[in-house]
C-alpha cells in the first residue's frame, strides 16, 4: 500500500524540543515491523564512501561499531575484495562469514547492487560523500533506505534536490515495491499523482483520508468543503429558530425544557465560527521595464575541463516565463548568478537595462544573522517598505505583510529557530516579493513549500508583467507558469525548448532510461 501525506508544513519531522511534544494515546511498533526515514535535506559530506553510505554506516567513527551486523559484514566484504593486494585467507573469511544465518550478507549485497543500480551510484559507490553533489547525497540517502528493505518508508520532501531523472527513477521503485508501506510528505504533485493510491490531510487539528492521486483528492477535497458548508448552513437555521425559541419572555424560562436548552447551547458552540483560516495572498505591483531589459551575447563559461555556457545569445523580453531545466550539477544555479552579475563569463557580454529589479529567491534560503531574532523584529529591519525605509517606522504594514503571509500573530514572536521550513520559505518569499522586482529568479522555490503557498505564488506569477526564470524539477509548477524551457544539455550547450516540462521529460526520459 502506498500512502502519501500531506500537511501545510510538513512540521511532523521537523526537529523541535522534546518538551514542546505533547499527545495522548499510544503508539506502537511491533517487533518484526522495520520502519526507514529518509529525512528531506542530504546527507551531510563526509570522508565515507557511497557503498559505506548505502549500508547504513553514518561516519568513518561509527564503521567498526558492531563488527557482527550483516552490513558490517558487507562492508568489510566489499573491502577485502576492493583491496590493492588480493589476500586469499581475508577472503575465505569474509565469504564465510557472508554466508552465515542462510546468506544473509549474500541478500544484503545483491540488495545494495540492485538499488545502486536504479539510481544510478553505480559508478560512484568508490566515491566519498565530500565529492558529490546535493542532489546525489539525496539519492544515497533514498539508496541507503531502500537497502534495509524496511516495511514502513518514510519520505520528508523526497523530490526535493533530484533532477528529473532522479524523480521518475524514486517513482518507478516506489511503484514496483508491492510489500512496503509508504509515508510521504512532498507537496510535488506530478510525485503524488504517480504513486500514491491514498492521500491523508492534516487540517485544523483533523485528519481527512482520500482514497486516489492527487486528483481523486482534489475532487474529494472539494466534495467534504461542500458538505461541509452545507451543514453549516443547515445549522445556521437551526440555531437562529432555537434563539427565536430562547428570547421567549422570561417568564416561561422555568417552563423550557432543560434537555431543549442543553441542545441549544451545544448547537450554539457547534455552529460558532472557527478561527479565521490564513490564505496567502500576494500583491502583484511589479515595476515598469524598459525596452531594453537583459541582453546575452556569445557568452561563454568555463570551470577547469567543465564547461557550463559555451557561445550562449538570448535577449530577454518583457513577459518571458522561462524554465531552467536539466541534470543536477549541470550549471542551472550558476547560469541564473551570471544573469544577476554575481558570476562573470569568461566571454561575451551580459547587459541588463537601466530599468531591471532583480527579485532573487535561492534555494538556499534566507541567511539569518541571529537565529534567535524574533519574525516580527526580522520583517521590520529586513523588509523595505515601497519609498526604501524599512518598515521600523511602519509597524502596521509589517504586521499586515505577516497576516498575508500565513503567519498568526502566535508566530510574530517566535524566534527563527524555532519555524519550520516551510514557514522560513515564507518569510523569504515574502522579502523577496515585498521589493516590487520586475525581473524575478526564482531557484527550487517549491521546496518546503506548502500547497496554499505554492497556489497563491502561481496566481502570483500568472499575472506578473515581468520577465520570470525559474530553475525547478516540479513538472506541475513548471508546466503552469512557464511558457519555455532552456534545457541545459551539458557540454555548454542549452537547447531552447518551447513546450511544457511534462512533455520534455515524457519524450527525454522514455529515452534515457
Amino acid at each position: 500500500m502506498k500512502i502519501i501525506a500531506e500537511t501545510c508544513c510538513g512540521e511532523e519531522f521537523c526537529e523541535v524540543d522534546a518538551e514542546l511534544i505533547s499527545y495522548t494515546g499510544e503508539i506502537e511498533l511491533p517487533r518484526d515491523v522495520t520502519v526507514a526515514f529518509v529525512e528531506q535535506e542530504p546527507l551531510s559530506p563526509s570522508d565515507i564512501t557511497v557503498a559505506d553510505a548505502l549500508l547504513g554506516i553514518k561516519s568513518s567513527q561509527s564503521a567498526t561499531k558492531n563488527p557482527n551486523s550483516v552490513f558490517q559484514i558487507v562492508r568489510n566484504y566489499n573491502q577485502v575484495c576492493n583491496a590493492a593486494e588480493f589476500d586469499d585467507n581475508a577472503f575465505d573469511k569474509a565469504s564465510a562469514a557472508m554466508d552465515k544465518g542462510g546468506g544473509a550478507g549474500w541478500d544484503v549485497f545483491t540488495k545494495m547492487d540492485e538499488i545502486a543500480t536504479r539510481l544510478r551510484l553505480d559508478d560512484l559507490k568508490d566515491q566519498s560523500l565530500s565529492k558529490l553533489s546535493g542532489g546525489e547525497r539525496k539519492r544515497v540517502a533514498l539508496g541507503a533506505a531502500l537497502v534495509q528493505t524496511p516495511d514502513v518508508l518514510l519520505l520528508d520532501e523526497p523530490t526535493n534536490h533530484l533532477d528529473l531523472n532522479a524523480i521518475r527513477l524514486l517513482s518507478d521503485i516506489i511503484t514496483a515495491e508491492k510489500k512496503m508501506t509508504v509515508l510521504c510528505i512532498t507537496h510535488d504533485r506530478s510525485f503524488l499523482n504517480e504513486v500514491c493510491d491514498r492521500i491523508i490531510e492534516l487540517d485544523d487539528g483533523q485528519i481527512y483520508g482520500y482514497d486516489g492521486n492527487y486528483g481523486d483528492f482534489l475532487e474529494g477535497k472539494d466534495a467534504r468543503l461542500r458538505n461541509d458548508a452545507a451543514v453549516m448552513s443547515s445549522m445556521k437555521k437551526k440555531l437562529s429558530r432555537e434563539l427565536a425559541w430562547m428570547r421567549k419572555q422570561p417568564s416561561g424560562r422555568q417552563s423550557k425544557s432543560k434537555a431543549r436548552q442543553e441542545a441549544f447551547y451545544k448547537l450554539e458552540k457547534m455552529a460558532a465560527p472557527k478561527k479565521k483560516d490564513l490564505k496567502l495572498t500576494l500583491t502583484n505591483d511589479d515595476r515598469r521595464l524598459g525596452a531594453n531589459i537583459l541582453s546575452m551575447e556569445n557568452v561563454s563559461l568555463k570551470f577547469g575541463e567543465k564547461v557550463v555556457l559555451d557561445d550562449f545569445t538570448y535577449d530577454f523580453n518583457a513577459g518571458d516565463t522561462i524554465g531552467i531545466v536539466g541534470a543536477n550539477g549541470v550549471g542551472k544555479s550558476t547560469f541564473l548568478s551570471m544573469i544577476t552579475g554575481r558570476q562573470q563569463p569568461d566571454s561575451g557580454t551580459i547587459t541588463p537595462g537601466e530599468t531591471v529589479s532583480f527579485g532573487i529567491y535561492d534555494q538556499m534560503g534566507i541567511k539569518f544573522d541571529d537565529d534567535d531574532q524574533r519574525v516580527l523584529e526580522f520583517v521590520r529591519q529586513r523588509v523595505l517598505a515601497r519609498d526604501g525605509t524599512t518598515l521600523a517606522e511602519a509597524p502596521s504594514e509589517a504586521n499586515k505583510l505577516l497576516e498575508q503571509f500565513q503567519f498568526s500573530k502566535e508566530r510574530w514572536n517566535e524566534r527563527i529557530r524555532m519555524l519550520s521550513g516551510g514557514e522560513r520559505r515564507r518569510l523569504q518569499l515574502l522579502s523577496v516579493l515585498t521589493q516590487r522586482p520586475n525581473f524575478l529568479i526564482l531557484d527550487e522555490p517549491t521546496n518546503d513549500v506548502d500547497l496554499d503557498t505554492l497556489s497563491a505564488l502561481e496566481e502570483y506569477l500568472a499575472e506578473f508583467k515581468g520577465v520570470l526564470v525559474i530553475v525547478s524539477h516540479d513538472r506541475y509548477f513548471v508546466d503552469k507558469v512557464t511558457e519555455h524551457l532552456f534545457v541545459f544539455e551539458g557540454d555548454g550547450i542549452v537547447k531552447d525548448y518551447l513546450g511544457s516540462l511534462t512533455d520534455y521529460a515524457e519524450t527525454t526520459i522514455e529515452v534515457k532510461t
